[in-house]
């Protein structure tokens, strides 16, 4: 920890007291929609699923505009700061009661995400040079989003189901107060970072200029976009199918006390703050590439749905499942997202062509948004075809495209020429220092 910038630690908190608030209203909004207490809007599930997708969808593809924004108009730190402050305008108007205001307030909250999500990430790749430091980098402010996560679906996930939904809201609202708080009072550590609009100004058409390496890390991407897809496709069952399947269907009482469903979002960011530093530490001992670790963590969301199959099939026969399945689910979804997620962030940071590294981050944020809204319709199909047949498809085609991006791995690692990168990134900041 000491070995890094004081500035990642920032990024860290900015990020984490982010997360802290959306996802603490990710954990309640389907469950808001699909409530009749509390003044919830009583919709159906299918309804309500529509609008988590949309919702979410939309906060991950806005990334695109977000980070063109970034690469031609404002930078990356001003960027983050400007979407800061639509969060804080946008979490603070759910807590009012009035529907058109809710919706208003659901469109600030995407715009803010799309323009501080991609932008904050670039700023973490720009703190190092060296890529085992940057991935090491990832993996803590990694660990950010996920304590922003785990207090948000506790805290926010009982005071919504518990007391009303809308003091979870505001609650939500409080935590994108603080980043944003913790963002500006920070900016000595991030002098050196998120400034290179200038630069792009100066020489924008020597920089957009694209050689035919360039050229073959952009398919690459793109390629490895196709699976994120699939990967945040089945993984973000868990605010929709699976965060209903674990209200209607579980036996959710523990101690005698009957856990909120909300709540139980909370154990995919307990598990990645319980074994990030093990599997940082299993993938550091190893000379396993990153396209390798993104094949393998598809796997693993897939290899997780063979438990929600298991509950399934106990729910069938018993009219209820118990609460191990979903442990051990999510159990195998942090695993291949811990192999996934800040794996991506760091690759994308480190191949992509450097005029183009925000636009490149925000294209990887719209695959998980479109994968959001697909997990959304792919979840409403329960209704249709039932619970048991979705989680089982999810298992195929989860497994069946990470296979896939195992045995062709090393040829695509061949097409990035990975070994050049290091020196010519190297020479790239030499010379942005002498002019």
């Amino acid at each position: 920890m000491k070995n890094h910038p004081k500035g990642l630690f920032i990024l860290f908190f900015t990020e984490m007291w982010e997360r802290f608030s959306y996802y603490g209203l990710k954990a309640l909004l389907v469950l808001f929609l699909v409530s009749k207490t509390k003044g919830g809007y009583g919709w159906g599930e299918a309804e309500a699923l529509s609008l988590l997708g949309l919702f979410t969808g939309m906060v991950y593809i806005m990334s695109i505009p977000g980070g063109i924004i970034s690469d031609r108009w404002l930078g990356p730190k001003r960027s983050v700061m400007v979407g800061g402050a639509l969060l804080c305008v946008g979490h603070f108007m759910m807590a009012f009661p009035d529907p058109t205001l809710f919706y208003v307030a659901l469109c600030f909250i995407v715009a803010g995400i799309g323009m501080l999500k991609p932008n904050i990430s670039t700023m973490v790749g720009e703190l190092y040079t060296e890529q085992k430091r940057r991935d090491a980098g990832f993996i803590i402010f990694y660990m950010g989003i996920n304590l922003g996560s785990f207090l948000a679906t506790l805290s926010i996930g009982f005071v919504g189901e518990t007391y009303g939904w809308h003091y979870g809201f505001s609650l939500a609202g409080f935590g994108m107060v603080l980043g944003q708080a913790v963002f500006i009072w920070g900016q000595r550590y991030l002098k050196h970072v998120g400034n290179n609009l200038k630069q792009r100004q100066q020489a924008p058409k020597e920089r957009l200029k694209l050689s035919s390496t360039d050229i073959n890390r952009l398919v690459v991407l793109g390629i490895l976009f196709l699976v994120i897809f699939v990967f945040w496709m089945s993984f973000e069952q868990a605010g929709g199918l699976m965060n209903l399947y674990a209200k209607k269907y579980t036996n959710r009482v523990m101690f005698g006390w009957e856990v909120p469903a909300s709540m139980f979002q909370s154990i995919n960011a307990g598990y990645i703050l319980l074994f990030g530093g093990v599997v940082a530490a299993f993938w550091a001992a190893r000379k396993t590439s990153a396209i390798a670790k993104m094949g393998i963590g598809t796997i693993l969301v897939g290899v997780g749905f063979l438990f929600m199959v298991g509950a399934s099939m106990q729910r069938a026969s018993a009219g209820q499942s118990a609460l191990y399945w979903l442990f051990f689910a999510y159990w195998f979804h942090t695993i291949g997202e811990l192999c996934i997620s800040p794996v991506a962030l760091s690759y994308i940071s480190k191949i992509a062509p450097k005029a183009l590294v925000g636009s490149m981050m925000g294209a990887y944020f719209a695959a998980t948004g479109f994968a959001n809204i697909a997990a959304a319709e792919v979840g409403k199909l329960a209704g249709k075809l039932g619970e048991l047949n979705i989680f089982s498809g999810l298992v195929v085609v989860s497994v069946l495209t990470g296979s896939l991006l195992l045995v062709f791995a090393q040829r695509l690692k061949k097409m990035t020429r990975e070994d050049e990168l290091e020196e010519s990134k190297n020479e790239a900041k030499e010379a942005v220092k002498v002019s």
